[in-house]
């Protein structure tokens, strides 16, 4: 145990860098001794104090030193000098030698006034004044103000404050000044963070963009997701079409296309797809970036490519997303207090339901009450008809739409105390993120609190931050479809006002009320409690060289607790003691990692930078899952397992522990000639206990190469080319995205199967140990540039990735008590371009005055080959119910089916095209061929944005062309509607647009309750859309009275977020949960 623990603690050693160095080579001949300094402070990063008298009796210089050690090649150049030095931390000071004290005149002390400000004129309290020469500091009071005695005529200050860039002012004989610091956030663009270190842009080779906290709140502030879709071009968020706005639902993601295929989410529960999310350094789930307050956040950088993404080696073939929260910051007692509400409204323009006389009407010309279409043995035909048309005539047109759904009041409250000094810092933070979803019963709250410690003395920091959170979250037991697909001609409630168990209950016609089982005391709750705790320890060994240690565990409980009454119509003819169930689901889950780096920074010869990061991490993630499903409950409140009568047939409670580990070791180094030329080299070592026991371990590499055009001297001196950089990067992230045990024989004890030799087991999954990791090799090729001082800038990005072997579930015979397996089979080729034109016409940071217009695109497509006939029984199960098939050569967004000729105006009847080109009535799969591409051809988003001193404003819209989808309601809704289907209300072109009579010229078939229609192109539409995304106006109040109400900031923001779709393809969006319009807004105010 105690082996362990040091070799835990050995790895959890980090080292991070500077890009100085502790060596001196310096070249000088009767240079001045100021000459000198300068030298020594670009190579060393050491400061001088120093008198301007003590300094004008310097001798001039001659040295010839050649990687000397600092002190060594000080004590030269100081050798005949009528004054000595002494060094404390990274500054030198200058003192005279004994016996030349008199000749240096003491200097009449001056007192200097000041204040400081932000770019906007904004006082900042606690901004650290440091007077170079004179070593005195001050610091300004809660009105940007200080005053500081300086002991020269002329010195320098330097002004530092968290948050912002440091800043040296030259001071000569003023008593007062005026100083605007420039906010860190205007430089977070030209930093890459990548988690295990951070990097100047200038010098990085990778494709990667980092967008601040306030670039995030200026496109939306429910969330980072919702805003990245709308930023960055590569970041693709899926429309779930099933659950619509559901807050409980987490999003598809992509960023540069798919890596993986078919089966993988469905059989191991997560996205293999997925990319990375790293938070304050450490991996975290999607689920945690969902609830992350987005007042927390400093920064956000997407790594696309392979130079950016490799040093996370085998999980970074989809992308990493590094998220950065803020750092408290030093000074007195802060206080920030932000506040948002939104109201969010249910879309329902895509629906094009039948009112009640139209659905009446439809199921008149269907045949629905003819003689002989129904032998109930109930109420006649015509007398239902009859009743029915009484009814719509009365007034009955029952819009079932609105009763499920609600306007949605959402809040999000935040608290963040922080202050401390230059030694120690503090913040304290609490969160309550409240969302009422658009439907009644579902809501998700977020209690969250949070805790920032930093303390720094000499060369050694700590910084801990320890994150609680609680989550409180339910569903509607009913889903939106059982609303839309009631007919308009029933009636909610009875003549006495009650809700009746049924819509109609007669022979051969039972249809349930949903506001029936709506009523009951079902339930579908979850609940979850977790804490998190990351640790790092730096230590500075010299400016060139620092270590760092960092620790992060997180522990979570998760319960979901789903209850459906005994009075649900689902239980009406089933055995009274089996009606009503209870699932519930209780997952405790453990993850910690260590990780240690070394990074190395020098420059030699002011034109040789060399950069090097090593370092190793290991991780564990450990689950326990258990719970059980009980059947029969009596009416009543009786709602708890206690209650229950048995489990279901052959049934009985679960129980599954499971554990992953990892270990990892990574090299990455760069070079820089000049700033111009540039390369970056990885490697990685990763090993997994996801992967085959043969194959436990993978190595990942990537190298990068840039030249910085700009920085030539044709260019240097250019005034409208401000950048001008190309890039290309190769290399092969891998993608371990997968369940534990997938490489494992694992079985399951099977009670029924218990005999005198003990308890029996069953084949569970069949391992693989040969299994490979899946890799992806992914080429970059990219061009940034800025022009006109930056008013033009923009960025393209070619990618091609070739994944090899991908990792794809095949069936295998029944016969050996299992479905499908896992195996390395085939390849995934993904290729696309990605771009961002941002134009300013107007752009004046300075006095806050930018006009911006942006534009964003990405275009991709893919291919699957070398799979075989592996995927027929995929291909052959799909047939009819999606148009999904898996070709070697083809793309895996592609749909397949037979080409539909249209409807012949004769007879009603659909023409078939088959592959030979002949016409004909008969449906078959052979004759399937590509219809379209479910992916567009181009997509993106383009907007404008206007800042004026407090006011801004900005506007984001969606487009979509080029792509094509299958329409579900066509399919459903407009055509193969049967007898059954009568029960439920259809869309309006079932009855207006389908063909009746020989000659009519329609694009639907004739009505009928018997024949099935087989999927063809005619559903197959094209899918070309613009969406107004995003549109925000705010407003930053500035002015004395803020000053004397002591409040430093106040800011207001207004938003609209998918207020409308405009589409060519005419289908339902938010099919058991529909999509929502969200009006919000937020202050902000700080003291």
């Amino acid at each position: 145990m105690k082996l362990t623990i040091f070799l835990l603690l050995l790895n959890m050693l980090h080292v991070t860098a500077s890009s100085f160095a502790q060596h001196l080579t310096i070249k000088k001949n009767n240079a001045t001794l100021t000459e000198v300094f300068k030298e020594i402070r670009k190579q060393s990063g050491y400061d001088f104090i120093y008198s301007d008298k003590l300094i004008k009796r310097a001798n001039p210089v001659s040295v010839d030193l050649w990687r000397k050690d600092l002190k060594e090649g000080l004590n030269e150049i100081f050798i005949d000098q009528p004054f000595t030095y002494s060094i404390q931390g990274t500054t030198i000071t200058l003192k005279p030698k004994a016996g030349f004290a008199a000749a240096t005149d003491a200097v009449q002390e001056q007192r200097l006034t000041g204040v400081v400000t932000d770019e906007s004129g904004k006082p900042l309290a606690g901004v650290n004044v440091l007077a170079i020469k004179s070593r005195v500091n001050s610091v300004t009071d809660q009105q940007g103000a200080f005053q500081i005695t300086l002991r020269t005529e002329s010195d320098s200050l330097r002004f530092t404050y968290v948050g912002y860039q440091p800043k040296i002012v030259r001071i000569v004989r003023q008593r007062q000044i005026h100083v605007k610091l420039e906010s860190a956030d205007t430089k977070m663009q030209d930093v890459v963070v990548t988690g295990v270190y951070t990097r100047s842009k200038d010098s990085f080779t990778g494709s990667a963009t980092t967008y601040t906290g306030q670039e995030l709140k200026a496109v939306a502030n429910t969330n980072i997701i919702q805003s990245l879709k709308t930023l960055d071009p590569v970041f693709a968020v899926l429309e779930n079409n099933q659950f619509g706005s559901d807050p409980n639902r987490l999003p598809d993601l992509e960023i540069r296309g798919k890596s993986s295929v078919v089966g993988l989410k469905e059989e191991f529960g997560v996205d293999p797809n997925q990319p990375l999310f790293i938070l304050d350094g450490f991996e975290t789930s999607l689920r945690t970036i969902m609830d992350l307050d987005m007042e927390r956040v400093a920064s956000v950088t997407i790594l696309k490519d392979a130079a950016s993404t490799a040093i996370y080696g085998s999980k970074a073939a989809n992308g990493v997303v590094v998220i950065e929260t803020k750092q408290p910051l030093p000074g007195q007692l802060r206080l920030s207090y932000n506040s948002n509400f939104n109201v969010s409204a249910p879309d329902f323009l895509s629906y094009n339901l039948m009112n009640a006389s139209e659905k009446l009407e439809f199921e008149r010309l269907a045949g629905r009450y003819d003689f002989g279409a129904w032998d109930g043995t109930g109420v006649k035909k015509m007398e239902l008809y009859n009743k029915r048309l009484e009814d719509v005539l009365s007034g009955v047109d029952t819009y079932w739409l609105s009763e499920p759904v609600r306007t949605g009041i959402n809040q999000r409250q935040t608290l963040y105390a922080e202050g401390g000094d230059t030694n120690m810092r503090y913040g304290f933070g609490a969160n309550y993120n409240g969302i009422t979803g658009v439907m009644k019963g579902s809501k998700r709250n977020t209690f969250s609190g949070n805790i920032d410690l930093i303390y720094r003395k000499n060369k050694i920091q700590f910084s801990n931050k320890l994150t609680v959170s609680y989550v409180n979250a339910s569903d509607p037991v009913v889903p939106f479809s059982s609303y839309s697909r009631a007919n308009p001609y029933y009636r909610k409630y009875n003549a006495e006002g009650f809700v009746e168990k049924w819509l109609t209950n007669v022979t051969d016609e039972q249809v349930e009320n949903p506001l029936w089982n709506a009523h009951l005391n079902s339930r579908n709750l979850s609940k979850g409690n977790s804490i998190n705790n990351n640790f790092a320890a730096e230590y500075t060994i010299v400016p060139s060289l620092r270590l760092r240690a960092r620790f992060g565990v997180t522990k979570s409980i998760d319960e979901t607790d789903n209850f459906i009454s005994p009075e649900s119509t689902q239980y009406d003819r089933m055995d009274p003691l089996l009606r009503g169930s209870l699932t519930y689901r209780n997952s405790n889950n453990l993850q910690y990692e260590g990780e240690f780096t070394a990074t190395y920074g020098m420059v030699f010869k002011q034109k040789h930078r060399v950069n090097a990061v090593t370092g190793g991490r290991l991780a564990a993630n450990e689950s326990l899952l258990n719970g059980y499903t009980a059947q029969g409950f009596s009416k009543g409140n009786y709602t708890t397992a206690a209650f229950a009568k048995r489990f279901p047939e052959n049934g009985r409670p679960a129980y599954n522990e499971s554990a992953s580990r990892s270990n990892s070791f990574y090299l990455n180094s760069g070079y820089s000639y000049d700033e111009r030329y540039l390369m970056d080299v990885t490697y990685r070592l990763s090993g997994s206990s996801v992967f085959g026991s043969n194959k436990r371990y993978a190595n990942t590499w990537s190298t990068g190469l840039a030249w910085n055009i700009h920085n030539e001297s044709f260019l240097k001196e250019s005034d409208w080319i401000n950048l001008l950089k190309l890039r290309a990067s190769v290399g092969n992230p891998g993608n371990q995205n997968f369940s534990s045990y997938q490489t494992y024989t694992t079985y399951m004890f099977s009670n029924s199967s218990t005999s005198f030799f003990g308890e029996g087991v069953v084949l569970s999954g069949l391992g693989n140990p040969d299994l490979k990791w899946q890799t992806t090799l992914d080429k970059n090729i990219g061009i940034d540039a800025g022009f006109m001082n930056r008013k033009l800038l923009f960025n393209v990005d070619y990618f091609h990735k070739n994944t090899d072997p991908l990792l794809i579930n095949i069936g295998v015979p029944a016969s050996l008590g299992i479905n499908t397996v896992l195996t390395n089979l085939g390849n995934q080729e993904s290729k696309g371009f990605n771009g961002t034109i941002t134009y300013s016409p107007i752009y004046d940071p300075v006095n806050r005055r930018i006009w911006s217009f942006r534009y964003n695109f990405r275009t991709e497509s893919s291919k699957i080959d070398n799979i075989g006939n592996t995927l027929d029984k995929f291909n052959e199960s799909g047939r009819n119910n999606n148009l999904r098939r898996y070709y070697d050569g083809a793309n895996p967004d592609a749909l397949w089916t037979v080409v539909s000729a249209g409807i012949d105006p004769s007879s009603g009847e659909e023409l078939f095209i088959k592959k030979d080109g002949t016409y004909t009535l008969d449906y078959s799969f052979d004759d399937e061929v590509q219809v379209g591409i479910n992916r567009p051809k181009l997509e993106g988003t383009f907007g404008t944005s206007f800042t004026y001193k407090g006011f801004s404003a900005n506007i984001d819209f969606r487009y979509r062309w080029g792509g094509q989808a299958f329409n579900s309601a066509l399919y459903n809704k407009v055509e193969n509607i049967t007898f059954a289907g009568l029960r439920s209300n259809q869309d309006k072109r079932a009855l207006y647009d389908r063909w009746q009579n020989p000659g009519d010229i329609s694009p639907y078939k004739g009505i009928s309750l018997s024949k099935k229609t087989q999927m063809s192109s005619r559903f197959v539409d094209e899918d070309n859309s613009i969406a107004l995304e995003s549109f925000r106006v705010g407003y930053e109040f500035m002015g004395d009275w803020m000053k004397r109400s002591r409040i430093r900031s106040l800011r207001l923001n207004a938003y609209m977020n998918d207020l409308f779709v405009i589409s060519t393809i005419k289908t339902e969006r938010g099919i058991d949960y529909p999509f929502a319009r969200t009006v919000s807004f937020s202050a902000s105010v700080s003291f």
